[in-house]
C-alpha cells in the first residue's frame, strides 16, 4: 500500500529576498511600461486631436466662404431675373404701345379718306374684346362732321343692355367702368375722339347690346342714339 510523502522545501533568507526584489522589479518594469505605452497613446491621440480640430476649422471656414459665395450669386441671381422681368415688361408695354398707334394711325387714315361719314355726330365702330370671365375691354370712335371744323365739348353715354335673372336690365357705364365717375362722359373733339375702357359685368347678367347717345351740351334733343349688337373677340 503506497503512502503519501509530504514534500518540505526549505528557503534560506537570502532566496526570500531575491524573490522579492525580483517580483518588485518586475512589477516596475510593467509600470514603466505601461506608462510608457500610456503617453505615446496620449501623445499620438492628442496630435490626431489637434488634426481633427484643424481639419473642422478648415472645412468651417470652407463652408462659411461657400454660403458667403452662394449668398452672393443668389442675390445677383435675384438682380438679374428682377432687371431681365422689369425688361420684359418694358419691352411687353412699347410692343402695345406701337400697336396700338399703328391701329390708331390706321382707324386715322380711314377716318379721314371715308366721304360717306354722316353730318354731326356718329360712333363709327365699337369693340368688344374679353379680358377675363366678367371683364371686357371696349373700344368706341365718335366722329363729328360739321361745315365749320372746330374743336366741340360733346356729352357721351353708354349703357348695357341685357337679362338678369329673366328681367331686362339697362346698366349705365358708370356703375360698370370704375374709371367712370358718372354720366355724362365729356368729351372734346374736332374730328373724332378714340375711347376705351375696361367694364365688369356683374354675376348673373347676360348682356345684349350696347346703346350710345351723344349730344352738344347746348342742345337738349340727342344728335345720336344707337344701339350696337354686343359681339366680343377673343
Amino acid at each position: 500500500m503506497a503512502h503519501k510523502r509530504t514534500l518540505i522545501v526549505h528557503y534560506t533568507t537570502a532566496q526570500l529576498y531575491g524573490a522579492v526584489v525580483t517580483f518588485i522589479a518586475l512589477l516596475i518594469g510593467c509600470v514603466l511600461l505601461g506608462y510608457g505605452y500610456g503617453d505615446k497613446a496620449f501623445s499620438w491621440g492628442q496630435q490626431r486631436s489637434f488634426e481633427l480640430q484643424h481639419r473642422v476649422q478648415g472645412l468651417e471656414e470652407t463652408l462659411a466662404a461657400n454660403k458667403r459665395a452662394l449668398t452672393s450669386l443668389q442675390l445677383t441671381a435675384q438682380v438679374d431675373a428682377s432687371a431681365l422681368e422689369q425688361t420684359r415688361q418694358q419691352l411687353v408695354e412699347l410692343q402695345r404701345q406701337i400697336y396700338q398707334r399703328d391701329q390708331e394711325l390706321k382707324l386715322y387714315r380711314g377716318m379721314l379718306q371715308d366721304n360717306q361719314q354722316p353730318n354731326g355726330l356718329s360712333v363709327s365702330d365699337l369693340h368688344l374684346k374679353k379680358v377675363s370671365d366678367r371683364r371686357f375691354q371696349y373700344d368706341w370712335v365718335v366722329r363729328q362732321k360739321i361745315h365749320e371744323a372746330k374743336t366741340l365739348r360733346v356729352n357721351a353715354k353708354l349703357w348695357v343692355i341685357g337679362h338678369q335673372n329673366g328681367e331686362t336690365l339697362s346698366l349705365p357705364l358708370d356703375k360698370l367702368d370704375a374709371q367712370v365717375d358718372a354720366l355724362p362722359i365729356q368729351l372734346r373733339l374736332k374730328y373724332f375722339s378714340i375711347n376705351r375702357g375696361i367694364l365688369q359685368l356683374p354675376d348673373g347678367f347676360v348682356p345684349e347690346s350696347v346703346r350710345v347717345t351723344l349730344r352738344y351740351p347746348w342742345v337738349e334733343r340727342l344728335q345720336f342714339d344707337n344701339k350696337f349688337v354686343w359681339r366680343t373677340e377673343e
